[in-house]
């Protein structure tokens, strides 16, 4: 199995759309977009690629008028042309899906939260998908972003319990499938390495304390990991003496100085909240 490709953390960031665009292309991709004339939208974004992050006046992408206006076809289309639409922000931080949920779409908020784009991201006021929703009176739009936050919570929940158990068998198998599902997003990796509360088991240390370079090794491609156990305060380092392994050993103490860093961060924060 090849933990070296693939799965690694995103190094980019939701891209923003601000150029406004009423070039006689850019009407004409609006129109197809509106009138869902897909074969007319396809090969004028072949002969256009620019035009998936121009805007219009009202701030909306191609992608965003077709989410807007409930163009399932046309929002298909697009993103199968230009899969990077999804995460695309206004200058108002409002993503396709703040727009469709806005607009109470229901049918294209749940193509667009089924593909991946986050309904709790917030915009430029603070506002994710749900409360658009909820602030516009569109209760059906609102019930199904409930439902998909409460079964994105649910399904990290359990990639943590599935991690914790394959960095104590030693199932570089089933880390490797984890890791390409649900590492996209930072606050992801943050659940999934640490779970949520401070007696959840973190991936790292139990991956340490069990030996297993492969995953250890892997793992340290991140940077979201907790480096010292909140019930027991061991650290890394007294994870990987115990599993008398000296690669996992060497591994650990070449973080051992972020480590130290990190916990200084901690405790400046904590005096800093105090005065």
């Amino acid at each position: 199995m090849d933990l070296s490709s693939g799965g690694g953390p995103s190094s980019s960031t939701d891209e923003a759309a601000s150029q406004l665009d009423n070039s006689d292309a850019m009407q004409l991709v609006r129109q197809a977009v509106l009138f869902e004339n897909v074969e007319l939208l396809a090969d004028l974004f072949k002969v256009n690629p620019w035009v998936w992050n121009r805007v219009d006046r009202h701030g909306r992408t191609p992608l965003m008028l077709a989410a807007h206006n409930g163009k399932l076809d046309s929002l298909r289309t697009i993103l199968m042309l230009n899969p990077k639409s999804l995460n695309l922000v206004n200058d108002r931080g409002k993503t396709a899906l703040h727009m469709a949920a806005e607009s109470g779409e229901t049918a294209i908020v749940l193509e667009l939260v089924e593909i991946g784009s986050d309904p709790m991201k917030s915009d430029n006021e603070g506002h994710c998908a749900l409360e658009l929703a909820q602030m516009a009176g569109h209760n059906e739009v609102a019930a199904k972003l409930i439902d998909a936050i409460q079964k994105e919570s649910e399904d990290l929940n359990d990639a943590h319990i599935m991690l914790i158990s394959a960095c104590i068998t030693g199932n570089s198998d089933v880390v490797n499938e984890i890791l390409r599902k649900y590492m996209d997003k930072k606050e992801n990796r943050q659940i999934i390495f640490n779970g949520r509360n401070e007696e959840d088991e973190t991936a790292l240390l139990i991956a340490c304390t069990n030996g297993h370079i492969e995953i250890v090794r892997y793992l340290l491609h991140f940077e979201e990991h907790l480096l010292q156990s909140n019930t027991t305060k061991d650290t890394v380092i007294h994870a990987a003496v115990s599993s008398q392994n000296v690669e996992v050993l060497q591994l650990c103490l070449e973080v051992s100085g972020h480590f130290h860093l990190q916990m200084f961060n901690k405790k400046r924060n904590e005096i800093k909240s105090q005065k």
